[in-house]
Order: structure tokens, then sequence, then C-alpha cells
């Protein structure tokens, strides 16, 4: 609320999952500058390229994002982590001074590297996961999701349906459910009831883009 008084237009639910799963009422204030830092010693080319990725979310804010390791960090990034994941807009402001709000597990040369930090930077200016939306009516297979995160990621039944089967409230949401989204999870055809997938998304969708103007809109501009 002090960081941004339309937070308290939607509604908040405590508790935050092991993925991050987010509000849509945890959004910086408009006009911000961000100032994102790394806490760990990275090479200067890991932190350029992670700059150049998150920049691509700067056109549809109005924020200013800042890169100075020597200032108090807004965004705290951790390169060498053992999870990919990130605090959730405001809740960063709730985390340990020296403690990352941004963590990378992904090396640098994996092919998923520039779409996951598309995904935990989403996380950090405040949005949630695509597949949670209300409309989204994915037709999980649920004794195979459960047996398939167990196996590879040693998930209980609890975490996997608060972090996948769960639906976020109307309430929080910015617009339609988006299957293109950078926020969405990948969901194999194995996995679902018929023939429905979400293959790996790579980039910033054009309603991922939407919603940020939405949400950072820019002095007379529509945010459509």
């Amino acid at each position: 609320m002090a960081e941004n008084p339309l937070n308290g237009n939607t509604v908040s639910h405590s508790g935050r999952h092991k993925r991050s799963v987010g509000q849509w009422n945890k959004f910086w204030g408009n006009g911000r500058t961000l100032n994102i830092t790394f806490i760990n010693e990275a090479p200067e080319d890991i932190k350029k390229t992670i700059e150049k990725i998150i920049r691509q979310w700067e056109p549809s804010t109005n924020l200013t994002f800042t890169f100075n390791d020597a200032a108090k960090g807004d965004i705290r990034i951790k390169t060498d982590a053992q999870t990919n994941e990130s605090y959730v807009g405001t809740d960063a402001t709730l985390a340990p001074e020296l403690e990352p709000t941004l963590r990378l597990a992904v090396d640098c040369e994996d092919p998923d590297f520039e779409l996951t930090v598309l995904h935990e930077f989403g996380h950090a200016l405040g949005l949630q996961h695509e597949h949670q939306h209300p409309k989204a009516n994915i037709p999980w297979d649920k004794p195979k999701v459960y047996e398939f995160y167990k196996d590879n990621f040693q998930w209980t039944e609890e975490e996997v349906d608060g972090n996948l089967f769960s639906s976020l409230s109307t309430d929080l949401l910015l617009g339609p459910y988006d299957k293109d989204s950078i926020m969405h999870y990948v969901v194999d055809n194995e996995l679902t009831l018929g023939d429905w997938e979400v293959r790996r998304n790579t980039r910033i969708s054009k309603l991922d883009r939407r919603n940020m103007r939405k949400a950072y809109p820019k002095p007379g501009n529509s945010p459509l």
C-alpha cells in the first residue's frame, strides 16, 4: 500500500507457494525507478546478458530500470541459486536487505536461460502464473500430474494443487487468459486429457505487454 496505493483496490491473500505464485495487487509505484543488483559474484558478460533480457519488459511500463550494484537493490538477483524463483512485485520490500529477491539456477548456456529470466522478472514486476487463470480450463490428468511432479521435482500433492490446479480470484486479474504468456508453465500433452498442450513460450506475449501497460500506464497512453 505504501509503495502503490492502487494495490489496495484488489483482494490480497496471504501465503507464498514454492514457485512464487503471486497476486495482481503487488505492483510497484507508477513512474518508479527500480534498481536491480547482483548479490553474488557473477561474470560481467552474464550480468550484461541478464540486464539485456530484463530490459525487454521496460518499454511496456512507466518504470525505469537501473543496474547499480553499489546502490541498494530493490530487486536483488542471485545467479548461482538452487531454484528459479522470485518474490512477487512489492513482496520484495519485505525480504531481508542482504537476501536475494530473485534467484536463478539456470545456466547461461541453457536454451531456456532467456525465457527463465523473462518469467522470473515477470514475477518481480507483479505478475502471476498464467496457467492458474480461472478461464484457463486446462484438462489436467491429475494422477499423472501428481506422479510427474513428485518424480521430477519432489513436489507433494499439496504443492501441485497450490501451484498448478488452484485458480486465482477474478478480482486479481488484469486481462483474459493468455495461452502464449511468458508466465505460463509448459503443459505436456501427456499430462492432460484429450489433445491439449502448451508448448514452451519463449517471448513476452502481446497480452503480457498489454497487462503491463495496464499495471504501469504511461501518461496519456491507452493501455490497449
